[in-house]
C-alpha cells in the first residue's frame, strides 16, 4: 500500500518537473499610456502595452494591437523608429503619420522622445533625444530602435540600437 501511495505521489511530481520551464510562465500584462505630438501641435493619446496570456492550450503574446500565438515568452520586442529628412519621427505602432515627440509610461518604465537644439538638415536626427527611464541618449542614425526585453514577469529592460549615451547635463 505504501509503495502504491509513493508511486501516486512520485508520478505527478515527475510530470511537473518534465514540463519545460517556459510552459509554466505566469500570465502578465504591462499597460502603456502616453501622448504624441504632431508638427501642428495637435496631441494624440498612445495606448501601447504588452501581454502574455494563456488561451486554451497555448499562449498569446500581444504588442499593442498585434498578437501572435507562442509557446514561450518572446525574449524581446523591437520598436522601430524612423526619422525623415525634416527630423520628424515615425513609429508604425503609434500613428499613421510623422510626429515631433512622444512620451510613454509602460509598466514601471518611462520612454520619451523629443527635440533639443538646432535642426541640422544634413543630419536630421542630431537634434532628437531619447530618454529611457533615467538614461538620456542621442541618436546617430535615421533608423534607431527601442528593444523591450522580457522575462517571466513582463518587461525586464528597455534599450536600443542607433543610440549614443548623452553626456551633456540636462
Amino acid at each position: 500500500m505504501m509503495r502504491y501511495l509513493l508511486q501516486l505521489l512520485l508520478i505527478p511530481t515527475l510530470l511537473f518537473a518534465a514540463v519545460p520551464h517556459n510552459a509554466v510562465a505566469a500570465d502578465w500584462r504591462v499597460e502603456g499610456k502616453g501622448e504624441l505630438t504632431y508638427p501642428s501641435g495637435r496631441k494624440e493619446a498612445i495606448n501601447f502595452g504588452f501581454s502574455y496570456t494563456k488561451h486554451f492550450d497555448t499562449h498569446i503574446f500581444k504588442a499593442g494591437q498585434s498578437q501572435i500565438r507562442t509557446d514561450s515568452v518572446p525574449p524581446n520586442y523591437i520598436l522601430n523608429v524612423i526619422i525623415n529628412d525634416e527630423g520628424l519621427i515615425y513609429v508604425a505602432e503609434f500613428a499613421n503619420g510623422f510626429f515631433t515627440s512622444f512620451d510613454l509610461s509602460i509598466g514601471s518604465h518611462q520612454v520619451s522622445v523629443y527635440t533639443r537644439g538646432e535642426f541640422e538638415p544634413d543630419k536630421p536626427y542630431r537634434h532628437i533625444v531619447i530618454e529611457i527611464d533615467d538614461r538620456s541618449y542621442l541618436i546617430d542614425t535615421t533608423h534607431p530602435n527601442l528593444r523591450f526585453e522580457f522575462d517571466q514577469n513582463g518587461i525586464s529592460d528597455i534599450n536600443g540600437s542607433g543610440l549614443i549615451k548623452d553626456l551633456r547635463l540636462r
